[in-house]
């Protein structure tokens, strides 16, 4: 006790001015370590803070972009989906013959004669089966075209490949005379069939 009596009465023989100056620098220094004791760590948790709430905030935007992004694809493959079972519709599934789709064409009174149908070695590709044909025709240029219409109009996907025409008039044809025949058309097609 008797030293805090001895420090109190230098301190009242202190100066005014350095007693100011004393209180100053103490609270300068009680400031100081206050300042990195509490405040310090609370700026630098404030920035961490902010750095996730920024970081938080993008990924909350990408999400957002993300979703919307989702809806339109999903819009897509659904449209996707339909045109899909529209081409699986019109894909045989191997009951039907090609053969025959192409023999009703022909027979329905159109002014062909298919005088050679024969089916070719299938390939296979990665979701289908192509089947070619290889056909002769005699029929009259008008009514080939009619044919090659109502062939590409069939509930059936048929693709044309290569087509040669040529002139029957030369020839002696028993069919030509009956169905006034003018050309004969070689023609390869392929038909397909859907793997399941």
């Amino acid at each position: 006790m008797e030293r805090f009596l001895e420090v109190y009465e230098q301190w009242l023989d202190v100066p005014r001015w350095q007693k100011w100056l004393i209180i100053i620098l103490l609270g300068l220094i009680l400031f100081g370590i206050n300042y990195f004791i509490n405040i310090r760590p609370l700026q630098e948790e404030l920035q961490t803070k902010k750095k996730q709430l920024e970081s938080l905030t993008l990924e909350v935007n990408r999400l957002k972009v993300v979703e919307k992004r989702k809806a339109e694809i999903l819009k897509q493959i659904r449209e996707l989906k339909e045109k899909i079972r529209e081409v699986e519709n019109k894909l045989p599934t191997g009951r039907e013959e090609v053969s025959k789709i192409i023999k009703s064409i022909s027979d329905a009174g159109s002014g062909v004669v298919v005088t050679e149908l024969r089916r070719k070695t299938p390939e296979s590709k990665r979701y289908f089966t192509a089947y070619p044909y290889s056909l002769t025709l005699l029929t009259g240029y008008p009514q080939f075209l009619q044919w090659c219409e109502r062939l590409s109009k069939a509930e059936r996907i048929i693709n044309f490949g290569p087509i040669s025409i040529s002139s029957v008039y030369d020839r002696k044809i028993e069919e030509c005379k009956e169905n006034k025949c003018s050309i004969s058309v070689h023609m390869e097609i392929e038909a397909f069939t859907l793997k399941r």
